[in-house]
């Protein structure tokens, strides 16, 4: 059930140890990510009823191909992904082609995203792997493209540059209406990480975790009703999910106060993103719907990760505690054993969200089957539509 998933982490590690790992540069990493997002690439092209939304997505292809442009709308979905899959329908004679071009569309932001922005690219890309940002993209097609145009959008935002951020939301919006909450996000993310607002962060955190069932109640009213009472709201998923997020944006968050970590404008976005992530996948809990939205925030967890590492790795710990004790760890040796031993952490964290989730059988994914196993020369056939 597992092989498949199990080889391709085995196979993305292999090639961060020997490109990655000893004396790395920019073309490494290069190497890296076209030899890493073209083993995942790979796999997204070929699944078969990978996704529980897979068939929906099959279906929804064929019908609007059939329907051409006399009708515009497609049960509840935006008018953006509706005129897409038409246009795509117009020229593409089947829907394994169709899966195929929206993986391009998945794959490609997303390592653009890590190559321009990550500290340590082959982390991101296991994030990436483990947080199930991979996953998400094979199931939820309409909202795999909205977070494609987020990632896009992150070189607006780090830049304080509202209006093109805002447009890109706008058109992203178009795909999947959900990413509008970033619009009001913007204004959250400025707010300077530290101690205190840790402590403001987890008041709120838990005060909208014990509320939450009023406000999807109120939500559900008028937006979406068909979710209302639905086991997407009465039932939640584990809190083994939320582990993850929040041991790397506490860490973030002591040391940025410490000074570890430079606040930047850049740097502060990353955090409060990652803390708005951390707040929703521990409401997810709850209400599993959440997870729509925790996805927006979990790829900024992608480049917090990285930078914590490469902060420790560059300036290690110096405190003073309020007793008056100081903690000292600046000498190299001690900030590479911090900088390894954080990595280690997240490493084992995030694999116990991954590994955890497939036994889960978190979105679908498992098990995995490509459309040239179970009839190959059928599925070759229908492929090229001979």
């Amino acid at each position: 059930m597992l092989l498949f998933y199990t080889i391709n982490e085995l196979l993305l590690l292999l090639w961060a140890y020997l490109f990655c790992m000893r004396k790395p540069s920019k073309v490494k990493n290069a190497v890296f990510l076209c030899l890493a997002f073209g083993q995942l690439l790979t796999l997204m092209v070929l699944r078969n009823q990978i996704g529980n939304d897979y068939n929906m997505y099959a279906v929804g292809f064929r019908q609007m191909t059939e329907d051409g442009f006399t009708n515009l709308t497609y049960q509840d979905w935006e008018i953006g992904f509706v005129l897409l899959t038409k246009l795509l329908g117009m020229i593409l004679p089947n829907y394994l082609w169709y899966f195929g071009v929206l993986s391009l569309f998945a794959i490609v932001p997303a390592a653009v995203f890590i190559a321009r922005n990550s500290e340590i690219p082959w982390l991101s890309t296991i994030l990436y792997v483990n947080l199930f940002v991979f996953f998400m993209e094979m199931n939820f097609l309409r909202q795999m493209i909205a977070v494609s145009l987020v990632m896009l959008a992150w070189s607006f935002m780090k830049r304080n540059k509202f209006i093109p951020f805002a447009l890109v939301i706008l058109f992203a919006s178009l795909f999947h209406q959900t990413v509008l909450v970033l619009l009001p996000v913007y204004l959250l993310v400025k707010m300077k990480p530290g101690i205190k607002e840790l402590v403001i962060y987890g008041y709120f955190i838990l005060w909208f975790y014990m509320a939450s069932d009023g406000f999807v109640n109120i939500l559900t009213n008028f937006y979406h009703e068909e979710y209302k009472e639905s086991i997407f709201i009465t039932r939640g998923l584990s809190f083994t999910y939320a582990i993850f997020p929040v041991a790397v944006t506490v860490i973030a968050f002591v040391l940025a106060k410490l000074g570890t970590i430079n606040v930047t404008h850049e740097n502060k976005y990353l955090i409060n993103l990652s803390l708005i992530g951390t707040l929703l996948m521990v409401t997810m809990s709850k209400h599993s719907i959440i997870e729509r939205l925790s996805y927006y925030f979990i790829i900024f967890l992608l480049l917090l990760a990285p930078l914590t590492a490469r902060s420790l790795s560059a300036k290690g710990i110096s405190a003073t505690l309020s007793s008056g004790r100081t903690i000292v760890l600046t000498s190299e040796k001690q900030k590479r054993l911090l900088a390894v031993g954080f990595i280690l952490l997240i490493l084992v964290l995030s694999y116990v969200h991954f590994y955890y989730g497939l036994f889960q059988h978190a979105h679908g994914a498992v098990p995995y089957d490509f459309w040239l196993r179970f009839d190959g020369s059928k599925q070759i056939r229908e492929f090229f539509a001979l």
